[in-house]
């Protein structure tokens, strides 16, 4: 069961985004029932996993409260990625950003020969500090003494991830 966010790519306007706060215990498809019919692509912004449905009424109803002065229409909101981010925040330890890309695919290099990374996300770009790059979860890294470095706690993604990604340019 989760609380989710889903939005219309083509029709952000000036950073504000069409986004539907809902609830769903078939996520993939709700957001397939979303799609038909509208002309639009839809896409998920992230989801607040719950464990009750009396849990996702009390997340869902205190979410549409919180955005009341942004309501567009039923449950579609005009938000920002800034709203939807500090909305995820909010139930950090249970929400996930949506993932829409590999984490750790090289697109390219810089003049140093470094390489840049795809950013994993649809709507914005955020620091792994933030969101983990890999499952999205919205505590982001840590630093593990016992991992030797930063690591997500919900799917074990680290930076080792990245280094593995990058090939050796001494050769």
């Amino acid at each position: 069961m989760v609380v989710y966010f889903v939005t219309e790519l083509d029709n952000s306007l000036a950073g504000k985004f069409h986004v539907k706060i809902g609830r769903s215990r078939a996520l993939e498809r709700r957001i397939s029932n979303l799609q038909t019919g509208n002309r639009r692509k839809v896409a998920l912004m992230g989801q607040i996993r719950t464990a009750s449905v009396s849990e996702d009424r009390a997340i869902e109803q205190r979410l549409h409260s919180v955005f009341e002065h942004k309501l567009d229409t039923g449950e579609w909101f005009s938000l920002s990625p800034d709203d939807v981010v500090s909305a995820l925040k909010l139930f950090s330890s249970t929400a996930f950003i949506a993932v829409g890309n590999d984490a750790f695919e090289i697109i390219s290099y810089d003049r140093d020969a470094i390489p840049e990374f795809a950013s994993p996300w649809l709507w914005g770009d955020f620091d792994c500090y933030e969101f983990c790059p890999s499952c999205g979860w919205a505590c982001g890294w840590t630093y593990s003494e016992n991992h030797g470095g930063d690591v997500c706690l919900e799917c074990g993604a680290s930076e080792r991830d990245y280094d593995a990604a990058e090939p050796d340019l001494r050769d």
